[in-house]
């Protein structure tokens, strides 16, 4: 790997730690990633014509490592795989070109898929997944206590919130306490994350939160003083959690999905939610074949729809009247739907 032009200005100081493997810039231990930064800068790098590369390793159940060296030259992309560290795998190095990247942004997801390619899957390599899907957990609450002696505490495990020595009822919807769970993992809660913890003033602002997770939790205390990067960080989503808890919220927020179309007809449309365009592209093909119960993925049956404006492969986001009916595949009606960007109309790098 070339340090000279990495992904985002990072010093060579600030790789990660990889045994048997240098330079890493980002590192995927099944679902805990460091380096989302470095992934952004190295997307933004290719939308802009800027050449440089970047170094993926993901860790195998096993706990071995696999790497994917990415090179940008300013006109195509190279993707060069290492299984040769993987003693379960095809101990092979492969290379591939590419012509671009695109990052295809969902509710529950984000990937950055390289396309345009010369081998893969339709021509297409995921490259990066993060998944952020909340309903996938058995639990997902929080405590947050902020102030100068912390004295103020938003709790949904309890549905409460105190401040200026009064309590009252939290009324946050699933959306919000989805996007504190998107925000956390972005910001690799579940690593040993690294706050400053000395400040020269004590007329600062304190935090701290509490994750319950499933059956364990995770502590985090800071200040607005710590302007490390995890501390920027985890003051923005505290930030965000007082802000929502000061909203007043809908009680009956309306519902909206989106996906991929799989099927059109008799005014219907079956969408699988929160697909990326490679997950599409599996299951188009199989779709009258699947077992729903066998996919992670929620599939939706879109009822009172003008079918005629929609074709298999839009990609679109609905407004749900009423409630999701629990079946497999759900079934409900939708009260509007509006079509969303579609990775494919992108424009191809020359290579």
């Amino acid at each position: 790997m070339n340090s000279a032009s990495t992904a985002s200005g990072f010093k060579d100081s600030t790789k990660l730690s990889v045994k048997g493997v240098k330079n890493v810039d980002v590192l995927n231990s099944h679902g805990s990633i460091e380096g989302l930064e470095r992934m952004k800068g190295f997307y933004d790098n290719i939308q802009n014509g800027v050449s440089s590369d970047l170094r993926i390793v993901h860790y195998t159940i096993e706990g071995d490592p696999i790497v994917k060296d990415l090179a940008y030259n300013g006109e195509y992309l190279e993707v060069k795989y290492d299984s040769t560290r993987d003693a379960f795998g095809s101990g092979e190095i492969t290379t591939d070109r590419c012509g671009n990247m695109i990052e295809e942004v969902n509710p529950t997801n984000t990937s950055y898929i390289a396309v345009d390619c010369k081998k893969g899957f339709k021509g297409m390599d995921e490259i990066l997944k993060i998944s952020y899907n909340m309903s996938q957990q058995d639990l997902f609450e929080f405590q947050l206590q902020y102030g100068m002696d912390k004295e103020n505490e938003i709790n949904t495990k309890t549905n409460t919130v105190k401040k200026d020595s009064k309590e009252n009822d939290l009324n946050l919807p699933a959306s919000v306490k989805q996007e504190v769970y998107k925000k956390l993992v972005f910001a690799n809660y579940l690593a040993e994350i690294d706050f400053n913890t000395s400040c020269p003033s004590k007329e600062v602002k304190n935090y701290n939160l509490m994750v319950y997770i499933n059956g364990g939790d995770r502590e985090f205390s800071w200040s607005t003083c710590d302007r490390s990067s995890d501390g920027i960080k985890f003051t923005e989503i505290a930030e965000y959690i007082i802000q929502q808890s000061e909203k007043k919220h809908n009680e009956n927020p309306e519902v909206t999905v989106q996906g991929y179309v799989l099927q059109v007809k008799d005014n219907t449309l079956l969408i699988g939610e929160d697909l990326n365009i490679i997950d599409y592209e599996w299951l188009k093909d199989e779709i009258d074949e699947i077992d729903f119960d066998a996919y992670i993925f929620n599939f939706i049956i879109l009822e009172n729809v003008q079918s005629e404006k929609y074709k298999i492969g839009d990609k679109i986001q609905a407004t749900i009247k009423g409630k999701i009916e629990d079946s497999k595949p759900g079934k409900a009606t939708a009260k509007n739907i509006k079509k969303q960007w579609i990775p494919q109309k992108i424009k191809k790098v020359k290579h």
